[in-house]
């Protein structure tokens, strides 16, 4: 598998592998202190107290947030299940899939082959909110060089 270079580019701009690092570190916390048991109802407050309406996709068990621009689709998807939150960015251009895989095959196929970055583990539904709220400000950014990207090829042809 491979990234396309656009998302390629856009991780780089936004200095995915090192955020994401950090996000990592300052949420590590051992197995016995994770949050395993949490009210969907009120995850689903603390995503909308950032600014974002999710859905809960309660086959798949993750939360989904849905953004469209013209031809382009951007979609987060975040597991919290077990006390730590599995981020996946998707997106489609003209209805082909850009990207889909979580965070964590994201650096590795960006050439990270650092193993101590994994999932953040979040305590109590304040570390699950700073998590959350990290986490799309990194999708903002991500959002925004992809887009710029495609506007880009766009205006070029």
């Amino acid at each position: 598998m491979e990234l396309k270079s656009e998302v390629r580019t856009s991780l780089n701009k936004i200095d995915f592998i090192n955020r994401y690092r950090e996000l990592y570190m300052k949420y590590t916390f051992g197995s016995n202190e994770r949050f395993k048991t949490y009210d969907n109802n009120l995850v689903i407050a603390i995503f909308k107290d950032l600014g974002y309406s999710v859905s809960f996709d309660k086959k798949e068990n993750f939360f989904k947030f849905v953004e469209e621009f013209s031809t382009y689709k951007f979609q987060v998807n975040i597991s919290v299940k077990v006390g730590h939150a599995e981020i996946i960015w998707v997106v489609w251009k003209n209805g082909e899939l850009q990207t889909g895989i979580p965070w964590i095959l994201l650096k590795s196929l960006m050439g990270n082959t650092d193993q101590n970055i994994k999932y953040p583990i979040f305590r109590n539904y304040e570390d699950l909110k700073m998590i959350l709220k990290e986490s799309f400000l990194m999708y903002e950014d991500f959002k925004r060089e992809l887009l710029s990207i495609y506007n880009n090829e766009i205006s070029e042809l």
